[in-house]
């Protein structure tokens, strides 16, 4: 059988592979025969040929790991990220899940050959990022670490955290795969439903409790997905089957945004 994602032998490297769907994505592609460079600021236990730590709050810390990814990367996962209160306020979290996010994807693309593929972890928190598409590609038109941590810092009405974080990488995913067209780089995210990782339990403290963040986000199956439930797809969208699909935004959660998109569900976001 032709195996149509071509993962067997080819180099990856994920960033965020200690826990939840990134754990399950480098798992399941030293499964299929990949060859994995794993990153995270915690220890990672999957089989992965090479671990190099990072934190994705410190620049320097990001300029160093990156250093240390050498040779091409046909495949490029970034899959960390942190939920937000009560450990992380809405700078920090911003500084993790979006600064942080395009520094190390920005470090690791030059490294990226043509014909390559790069996915990132949005959420489908960040669906209503059209209301603030003008602010948003202001922060994206930011060239450096410090001067996006400052534009934080200076409109905190978008970049309010876990929401603002998610909506901001959806939009960096566009901008960015419509500049890579002339390299023929493949750039597109993830946008998961709520997910049994570890991150979940601080999701339901920050609403109230569980049965407050299943009223209203919960997918219209009646779970909650897998960490391989999104590993899968995310995996599927750097694949080779996906070589025609770039600037996506794929909204994984069996039909929750479809619902709210015709107004079968309301939405909140």
């Amino acid at each position: 059988m032709k195996d149509i994602l071509g993962y067997e032998g080819t180099r990856c490297v994920v960033v965020g592979a200690a826990t939840g769907m990134g754990e399950a994505c480098a798992r399941t592609l030293v499964e299929m025969g990949a060859e994995v460079t794993a990153l995270d600021v915690a220890p990672v236990s999957a089989p992965v040929k090479q671990s190099v730590q990072v934190d994705l709050a410190d620049p320097a810390s990001i300029a160093a790991a990156a250093k240390q990814v050498e040779g091409e990367i046909p495949k490029l996962f970034v899959c960390a990220g942190v939920p937000g209160p009560p450990k992380w306020d809405a700078l920090a979290t911003m500084r993790v899940n979006f600064v942080g996010v395009r520094a190390i994807t920005e470090a690791l693309l030059p490294q990226v050959p043509k014909g390559g593929a790069v996915a990132l972890i949005s959420s489908v928190a960040g669906v209503g990022f059209a209301k603030n598409l003008e602010k948003l590609r202001e922060l994206c038109d930011t060239t450096t670490f410090e001067d996006a941590v400052a534009w934080c810092e200076a409109n905190p009405e978008v970049a309010n955290g876990y929401l603002g974080s998610k909506q901001a990488l959806i939009v960096y995913t566009k901008l960015r795969a419509s500049q890579l067209v002339e390299r023929e780089v493949r750039f597109n995210c993830l946008l998961p439903a709520p997910t049994q990782t570890p991150m979940l339990e601080t999701f339901h403290e920050q609403v109230g409790g569980k049965e407050n963040l299943e009223q209203f986000f919960l997918a219209p199956i009646g779970r909650n997905a897998t960490p391989g439930e999104m590993a899968e797809p995310l995996i599927a969208l750097n694949g080779d089957a996906m070589r025609f699909v770039s600037g996506v935004a794929l909204e994984v959660d069996y039909g929750y945004c479809g619902e709210v998109h015709v107004g079968v569900r309301q939405g909140l976001l």
